[in-house]
């Protein structure tokens, strides 16, 4: 028989490949985590989770240390051109047992699972670990890693790649993309000493700009702007220029403290296969959506789930 080092190994330490790793866990499955950065990321990125996320942190027995952190239940309203309201949605029922959409953020979700995870013997977290290539055989996934500029090999049973959109797994697996790449750039910014009480996300329908203002926990907020013709990230990410887009939304909010910023290029894009014999994706490796819905980490927990039974 075969010796494995462990069971299954986990590549990536986003919210994906923690979900799979305690769920795993919770079923004495032997699993590694290995992920090429020093630790979990510290800043924000993802910012709503939904109702069925909530049930599966529930089922992982982390609900609790988690409420805490985050805003229950808050809706959507919407602005004409001339910054009028004109529609809203606010959702009150919980099939899941939970409200459906919460404010987070999500450096501190992935801090949480990460230290969750020593309560697991069974389960071991390799930071600073780089998976270099891999190869498949009969029975299990022979694979290769870089750590400290030293060559290691182990062998799994299964591989599964929740490394993000440029997924090393998925590359490596001659894995192609479907779906559209958007024209339109968009600049994010998160702040945070926010004074206004209002909890409800306001989306502004004007032609001339769209945005988005996302109230989140700890007094944070998320902006969202969507950048015009010839504008460059250059020409819009000097702290002035947030500010004055801003200024045009939320007077209170200008003079806040901005935690970060970065024009990102948006994504509806799914790989064309998930799963080469022992080896799978999962999260964005799979399928990349743009953020409005804010589905995009909720459909990696899915997926997470749905491996893991």
């Amino acid at each position: 028989m075969t010796a494995f080092d462990c069971d299954v190994t986990i590549v990536g330490t986003g919210p994906t490949g923690l979900v799979l790793a305690h769920l795993l866990a919770q079923a004495g499955v032997r699993t590694w985590l290995i992920e090429k950065a020093s630790s979990t990321v510290d800043e924000a990125r993802a910012v709503s989770i939904d109702d069925e996320s909530l049930r599966t942190l529930q089922t992982m027995g982390m609900l609790e240390r988690f409420l805490p952190m985050i805003v229950q239940s808050y809706g959507v309203h919407y602005y004409s051109w001339r910054n009028r309201l004109f529609a809203k949605v606010e959702p009150t029922s919980t099939e899941y047992g939970h409200p459906k959409r919460n404010a987070f953020r999500q450096q501190q979700l992935v801090a949480l699972l990460r230290d969750g995870l020593a309560a697991y013997p069974h389960v071991q977290i390799r930071f600073e670990h780089e998976l270099m290539q891999f190869t498949q055989t009969t029975d299990g996934v022979d694979w290769l890693v870089q750590h400290q500029g030293q060559l290691q090999a182990m062998r799994c049973q299964w591989l599964v790649g929740c490394d993000g959109g440029r997924s090393t797994v998925r590359q490596q697996l001659g894995i192609e993309w479907e779906g559209s790449t958007y024209e339109q750039l968009w600049l994010i910014a998160d702040l945070i000493g926010r004074t206004s009480p209002f909890r409800h996300t306001r989306t502004y329908c004007d032609p001339k700009r769209p945005a988005i203002r996302l109230p989140g926990p700890q007094s944070t907020v998320r902006y969202e702007f969507m950048l015009k013709p010839g504008e460059t990230p250059e020409s819009v990410l000097p702290d002035s220029q947030v500010r004055a887009m801003i200024a045009q939304r939320e007077p209170s909010d200008v003079n806040l403290t901005i935690l970060r910023k970065v024009v990102y290029t948006f994504h509806a894009r799914i790989a064309t296969n998930w799963r080469v014999n022992r080896v799978l994706l999962a999260g964005d490796a799979a399928h990349l959506t743009p953020p409005f819905a804010g589905q995009g980490m909720n459909s990696g927990v899915r997926d997470a789930s749905n491996l893991a039974w």
